[in-house]
């Protein structure tokens, strides 16, 4: 794991996602030029990483393959916490873009279909960065407890307008608002380690999803 220079503060928002590093930048970059530089720099960290892997991260390395110098990085990021964070906030944004995108495409699926697209489009989202989740967890320690709460609060609206209201009971609403948000973080995040292909943790984390959710049809789950 990589020591980053400070300490993280605990930044975390129990409401949902977390977005706790955009006032670590040195200066907000408000013209383009500015902002493609910033774009720049957090692309670059990802090409380190696949270079040289995430224990060879350093700020001199990401100037170099990001081509601009280390006085220029710094005018926006003072150490590489800072870089990690901001990829971090980068990623919410994208995972947010998935949910929405999800609700707005499955306004009419069952909750099967729905939580199998939205499966998808969070693993899918999280594979482009899946080399520096380490890292960016490290620099950000709250980041999945932001994740399960947007989570929580996204099913909870899917269950909340399923066309009928009593197809799961209370209980089993509750049941479900405890379990999914915390299999889906799991496997979403856990995917990167699996002794298996991007495809295959992909295909296993929708299997196990939906296996779940299907345990509710006829009848409610067995207590274990």
């Amino acid at each position: 794991m990589i020591r980053t220079e400070a300490r993280p503060s605990d930044h975390t928002q129990q409401g949902g996602m977390q977005t706790a590093g955009r006032t670590l930048t040195r200066r907000t970059p408000k013209q383009q030029r500015s902002r493609q530089t910033v774009d720049v720099v957090l692309e670059a960290v990802q090409l380190v990483a696949k270079r040289h892997g995430t224990l060879a991260i350093t700020t001199n390395r990401i100037a170099e393959a990001a081509g601009v110098s280390v006085g220029s990085l710094y005018q926006y990021f003072p150490d590489k916490r800072a870089i990690f964070t901001a990829l971090h906030d980068r990623h919410v944004d994208e995972v947010r873009r998935v949910i929405k995108q999800t609700i707005t495409d499955c306004a009419s699926a069952s909750l099967e279909e729905f939580a199998r697209e939205l499966v998808l489009g969070l693993v899918n989202a999280h594979a482009e960065t899946a080399e520096l989740h380490d890292v960016v967890a490290s620099a950000v320690p709250h980041s999945a407890l932001g994740f399960k709460n947007a989570l929580h609060q996204t099913f909870g609206q899917v269950l909340s307008r399923a066309e009928d209201p009593e197809r799961y009971s209370l209980d089993e609403t509750e049941r479900m608002l405890f379990v999914l948000p915390r299999m889906v973080e799991a496997l979403v995040h856990g995917g990167q380690h699996a002794p298996l292909s991007r495809d295959g943790a992909r295909s296993e984390a929708i299997r196990t999803v939906l296996v779940y959710v299907n345990s509710f049809q006829g009848s409610a789950p067995k207590d274990y």
